[in-house]
């Protein structure tokens, strides 16, 4: 996604000693002279233009400010001495920035005019600076809201129990899965079983993508579904922007625009034919000389997977322990009567075995 920054836009501020209302560039408040507190936050005011005069720019430039570690007025962070007090503000407050600023009413109400900048609240037609058509913008209005950023309540320190837990249970599991004990056993008996399905093509209906269709397919329907986002135009793609109000910490938020493209493309209902299961044949036996099954197979029909399994019984100490293996040339070597030394995990399943 693509950001564009537009400018910045004058925030507000509510005196906590008389609840007057101040601009954001305001650092006492106008009715009672009282400087901001460092715990009072900024919020989006009424008028939500974006600043054009120069010196305002001017002062904004310097960054957040910082209050003042004697009388807590604010200043200017390129300000070296108090305008209140005259003390050092070397060692004051910074206010913090970064926080994305939304309405009470509604996330990311505000629109901005595609002809002058200006940021017009959600349902006005004309913009209040300039007077054009807003329903002609290119910023989709119809965007969900923008959520405000919280800080996590969650701190690192509290996820090491968490942590600690799940490398007790790796360790529980592990053992169970992976610590075995070697076990004496004798072959008492064996059996095998081959399978071989047999397939054939049938008519099957699908959905995919135009450009992912197979060769031999029919369409029978297609619709414009979205299918994916990027940061370039497209053919048939819808660009959607939306813009956040980014708290700056001197009673201005800078206004970001972010925007991508929605790229739009046929996704059609298809009619293919398809190689499925119809049946299957199989052998089986409890000799070591395993066969596959003879297959007769009718016009259309072809083979398709093969399956192999092998099972070894062995007599033990500690009573029948299977093996099922699907190698043939090992399982050949698994004479009746022939010892082994399984190796038997925690579960009682054998899961090697050598001679």
């Amino acid at each position: 996604m693509s950001k564009k920054d537009l400018g910045y836009v004058e925030l507000e501020w509510t005196c906590p000693n008389c609840g007057s209302k101040n601009t954001g560039l305001k650092k006492t408040c106008i009715s009672c002279g009282n400087p901001q507190p460092e715990s009072v936050q900024f919020e989006l005011g009424s008028n939500q233009n974006l600043i054009t005069d120069q010196q305002k720019l001017a002062d904004l430039s310097s960054g957040a400010d910082i209050h003042c570690p004697y009388c807590g007025t604010r200043n200017k962070a390129d300000t070296r001495l108090c305008t209140q007090c005259g003390g050092d503000i070397k060692e004051g407050i910074k206010r913090q920035t970064g926080k994305v600023l939304t309405n009470n009413t509604q996330a990311g109400t505000e629109s901005r005019c595609a002809a002058c900048g200006n940021l017009n609240k959600i349902g006005e037609k004309t913009c209040s600076s300039c007077g054009s058509n807003l329903t002609t913008s290119k910023v989709d209005d119809t965007q969900q809201p923008v959520d405000v950023q919280k800080q996590s309540a969650i701190r690192p320190w509290m996820l090491l129990p968490v942590a600690a837990i799940g490398m007790l249970i790796c360790v529980i599991i592990g053992y169970f899965l992976f610590h075995t004990t070697a076990l004496s056993g004798t072959v008492q008996s064996i059996s095998w079983q081959r399978t071989i399905d047999i397939e054939m093509q049938r008519e099957v209906t699908r959905e995919a993508w135009r450009d992912e269709l197979p060769a031999d397919s029919t369409i029978i329907s297609c619709e414009q579904n979205f299918r994916r986002k990027q940061d370039n135009p497209a053919p048939n793609s819808k660009e959607v922007c939306s813009t956040e109000l980014v708290d700056q910490g001197n009673g201005s938020a800078k206004v970001v625009e972010t925007c991508y493209y929605e790229v739009y493309d046929d996704y059609c209902k298809y009619h293919a034919l398809e190689w499925q299961v119809i049946n299957k044949v199989e052998s089986s036996g409890a000799d070591l000389q395993p066969a596959w099954p003879n297959v007769n197979l009718e016009i259309g029909q072809r083979e398709g997977q093969r399956q192999e399994n092998y099972e070894i019984d062995f007599s033990t100490a500690d009573g029948i322990r299977k093996y099922n293996i699907n190698d043939p040339d090992l399982f050949v070597q698994f004479q009746p009567g022939s010892q082994w030394t399984l190796s038997v995990n925690t579960l009682g399943a054998v899961v090697d075995v050598s001679p």
